[in-house]
């Protein structure tokens, strides 16, 4: 009725174990990578938004300034690096050119 969990371990054929782990590996730097890359752009971000926001007249009531101030630093350093990341994987697909007809080397 109840499996041993060594009984589901061999059911899986052990996949964990058979993928190298130099793909693990670059995986994980992958990962380091595309964080650090975003922690760049949302600094990046920040300094021009706060360059943006200084820079446009107030809008009346302190209070109602400073929520929209909040509202702006929160969402448009985000949204750009949404915006940032599109453009990259777009720039890259324009770029990427991939051979859709395979030729047979014996030819």
């Amino acid at each position: 009725m109840w499996s041993s969990p060594a009984d589901s371990k061999a059911a899986l054929g052990d996949s964990f174990t058979e993928r190298p782990i130099t793909s693990a590996l670059s995986g994980c730097i992958y990962a380091a990578f595309v964080i650090l890359v975003s922690s760049g752009m949302m600094l990046v971000n920040a300094l021009f938004c706060l360059t943006i926001y200084s820079s446009l007249p107030s809008l009346g009531s302190p209070a109602i300034s400073q929520r929209i101030g909040q509202l702006f630093y929160f969402i448009m350093p985000v949204a750009l690096m949404i915006i940032e990341w599109n453009s990259i994987d777009r720039l890259t697909r324009l770029f990427h050119h991939e051979d859709t007809t395979q030729k047979d080397p014996h030819d």
